[in-house]
């Protein structure tokens, strides 16, 4: 199946200039099986995106984004705080390796090697520096590419998968109309909750796809 694991909706995610309905049209046109939503710092109540899945006749499955002291990572399946208190990457890592939840690292050279980056006049640290950082080996997946994330990202986020592999997940990260599915990832089972897809995660049966090529 493919599915895309990173999209964000307005209003709950206040940088998304796209709706539910937006993104769920996106990902249908270009043939996916489901869709995550994963505003920041927040979980669409379950009840909640059930009825908007059946409503859109479309799964949908609820992950957060959450920002932690080493950035944003992806999560899929339960958190035992509350999103308000925060986390520590340390404390979401020894959560999860109890928990079954899985962690995917998003765009994960984006302060170092993206547009921003870029302006500041920043040196890329070498593949090798990146596959080093700790959160490399501690998450279930990298992000290889989305559509919030330049060629010079993607090009780093392979070196550094070379250097020391990881399962890898595409996904659009989705803030405007028209990019749901843009990249997406390919699964070998069926999965239709979040605890099944956190299993395949977790066990690396993950494969990166994009959709739009150049």
């Amino acid at each position: 199946m493919l599915i895309d694991l990173h999209a964000h909706t307005a209003p709950r995610s206040n940088c998304s200039r796209t709706t539910l309905d937006e993104l769920v049209a996106s990902a249908r046109r270009r043939g996916l099986d489901a869709l995550c939503i994963t505003e920041h710092d927040v979980r669409w109540p379950d009840d909640e995106l059930a009825d908007a899945s059946r409503t859109l006749g479309f799964p949908l499955i609820p992950g957060v984004e959450l920002s932690t002291d080493i950035g944003h990572v992806l999560v899929f399946g339960p958190l035992e705080r509350p999103l308000w208190s925060g986390y520590t990457f340390e404390q979401l890592v020894e959560e999860t390796e109890r928990s079954g939840t899985a962690l995917v690292l998003p765009h994960p050279v984006r302060r170092v090697a993206g547009e921003r980056a870029r302006r500041a006049g920043r040196v890329p640290p070498t593949p090798a520096e990146v596959a080093a950082w700790p959160q490399w080996s501690a998450v279930h997946a990298i992000e290889a590419a989305s559509t919030q994330t330049i060629a010079a990202e993607h090009e780093l986020t392979a070196a550094a998968l070379a250097v020391a592999p990881r399962p890898r997940v595409g996904a659009s990260d989705a803030h405007g109309p028209d990019l749901a599915g843009r990249f997406c990832t390919r699964l070998s089972v069926d999965v239709r909750d979040a605890s099944g897809l956190a299993t395949e995660i977790r066990a690396g049966h993950t494969d990166a796809v994009r959709l739009d090529p150049d």
